[in-house]
C-alpha cells in the first residue's frame, strides 16, 4: 500500500468514515499503522473543524452546537475510544486484584463506573466547546484529536501489552519506539502552521492534551502493569477531555 492507502486504511479501523472497500477488507490486519494515527486525528480534526465552522456560520447557540459537535465527534470515531475508557474506569475503579480488573475490563457489560467516566468526559467536552470562542473553535477541533491519537501511539509503543490476544496486540506487536517519534511528524507540523498563523494559544493546547495524555498512559501502566486496546482508548478521550478543559480555563483566565 502507499501513504495514501495506509492512512485510508488506519482510518477504517479506528473511525466509522466510509473508504474504499478494497481498504475496508483488510481491517482485520492493522499491522505497523499506529504511526499513522495522527494522519487520521487531522482527517477526524478537519471535518470536525468543518462541522463547527459551519454551525457558526449558521448562527446556531454556541451551547447547542458544542452537543452538535460532540455528538458528531463520537459518531466519527464510532465510540470506541469512549467505550475503551468506560471499561477501563469499571476495571480500575473495583479495587479488585490485578488479574480481577483485567477480567472486568475483557466483559462486554458497563457497570456504574464505566457509565459515570463516560458522562463525566462527554459533559466536560460539551463543556468547553460551548466556552471556547467561537473564532478559536475550528483550531482547537483540528489540534487536539492529532494530539491526542500521537498520545496514543506513546501508550501502543511506550508500554507492554496486557494479553496475549486481544485487538490491541497487533497494534502493540507492530509499533517500534521509533514510530513514536516518527508520528511527531503531523502534530509537530500542524502546530507550527497554526501557530505561525498567528494562533499562539495552540502551544497551550497541545502541551495540556500531551500532557494528560502521557499521564494517563504513564498512571494506567503503573496501575495495571501494563495497557489494553481498552486502555488505549481511555488515554486518547482522557486527553481529549482534559486537555479541552485546560484550554478552555487557561482562556478564561486570560481575558
Amino acid at each position: 500500500m502507499n501513504l495514501v492507502e495506509k492512512i485510508a486504511y488506519t482510518a477504517s479501523c479506528v473511525t466509522t468514515l466510509p473508504f474504499l472497500e478494497k481498504v475496508q477488507e483488510r481491517r482485520n490486519s492493522p499491522s505497523g499503522l499506529a504511526v499513522y494515527l495522527p494522519a487520521v486525528g487531522l482527517i477526524l480534526g478537519l471535518i470536525l473543524a468543518a462541522i463547527s465552522w459551519s454551525l457558526s456560520a449558521l448562527h446556531v447557540n454556541q451551547l447547542l452546537a458544542g452537543v452538535v459537535v460532540s455528538i458528531a465527534w463520537l459518531v466519527l470515531t464510532g465510540g470506541i475510544h469512549l467505550d475503551g475508557l468506560m471499561d477501563t474506569a469499571d476495571g480500575i475503579f473495583s479495587h479488585q486484584s490485578h488479574e480481577r480488573m483485567l477480567e472486568i475490563m475483557k466483559d462486554s457489560r458497563v457497570g456504574n463506573f464505566g457509565v459515570m467516566a463516560g458522562f463525566v468526559v462527554l459533559i466536560l467536552k460539551c463543556a468547553c466547546l460551548a466556552v471556547i470562542p467561537r473564532t478559536m473553535l475550528p483550531i482547537v477541533l483540528l489540534l487536539i484529536p492529532i494530539w491526542s491519537r500521537w498520545c496514543e501511539v506513546l501508550a501502543i509503543g511506550g508500554y507492554p501489552y496486557l494479553r496475549s490476544q486481544g485487538l490491541g496486540k497487533v497494534w502493540h506487536d507492530t509499533t517500534k519506539s521509533s514510530d513514536v517519534l516518527m508520528a511527531l511528524f503531523v502534530p509537530l507540523s500542524v502546530t507550527a502552521a497554526v501557530y505561525m498563523s498567528g494562533y499562539s494559544e495552540s502551544l497551550i493546547l497541545a502541551a495540556s492534551a500531551v500532557f494528560f495524555g502521557w499521564a494517563s498512559a504513564f498512571v494506567l501502566n503503573k496501575k495495571l502493569k501494563g495497557h489494553t486496546g481498552d486502555t488505549y482508548g481511555a488515554t486518547v478521550e482522557l486527553s481529549e477531555a482534559f486537555g479541552l478543559l485546560v484550554f478552555a480555563l487557561a482562556l478564561g483566565s486570560f481575558n
